[in-house]
């Protein structure tokens, strides 16, 4: 019949061992013992730490998963573009670690989003500073199959184009919306001749 028992497995410790077969003296032998106690004893405690933050560690990554999943469900209907995949920023010092914040596309060159204004203004034969105030008129921006926010800043914000925002922007300047402002309209007409060939100047 076998028996159980509730008393922890014996651990040989093999250096005091080493020890307790050596030469030397008593005193000596004494000293090793505590020296290797104290060893021992901070091994253990570190390596009890170690495992203490592993599982913080653990945990932490479970409400990051977490996080992200239902981040992805909430933000599925929303994705425009299947072509460019949501992406999440690190938080930051003052925020909580495991909670992520979608601001972006994930690789705009690799999604398609590979033109900058200036870009557009060679492709129109247009200054690409009327390109500017156009893509402001019109909001280009926030339309997903010709543009994405690659960097938002308290001043001003970096955006990537789609080869499709050329010809979109073509059709907004054909027929543009009635909200346009002064400033706008002047822009307009100013790029309507260019692109008519009444105004041979430079771009």
């Amino acid at each position: 019949m076998t028996t159980t028992s509730n008393q922890p497995p014996k651990v040989t410790d093999f250096g005091a061992a080493s020890i307790n077969r050596s030469q030397l003296s008593e005193p000596v032998k004494e000293v090793l013992h505590a020296i290797q106690n104290e060893v021992s004893g901070a091994y253990r405690e570190s390596f009890i730490l170690m495992m203490d933050e592993l599982t913080r560690q653990a945990s932490r990554l479970d409400r990051i998963q977490e996080t992200l999943s239902i981040l992805v469900g909430v933000l599925q209907p929303q994705l425009q573009d299947r072509d460019a995949p949501a992406a999440f920023r690190i938080a930051g010092p003052d925020e909580a670690p495991d909670v992520a914040a979608a601001i972006m596309v994930a690789d705009p060159i690799g999604s398609g989003y590979t033109l900058s204004q200036g870009s557009i203004a060679k492709a129109l034969g247009i200054n690409q500073a009327d390109v500017s105030v156009l893509a402001r008129a019109f909001d280009l921006s926030s339309d997903a199959k010709c543009a994405v926010v690659v960097r938002r800043g308290k001043q001003r914000e970096i955006v990537n184009y789609h080869p499709r925002a050329v010809e979109r922007l073509k059709q907004l300047i054909a027929k543009p919306p009635k909200s346009l402002d002064a400033k706008a309209l002047k822009t307009l007409d100013r790029v309507r001749r260019r692109i008519d060939g009444r105004d041979e100047k430079s771009a």
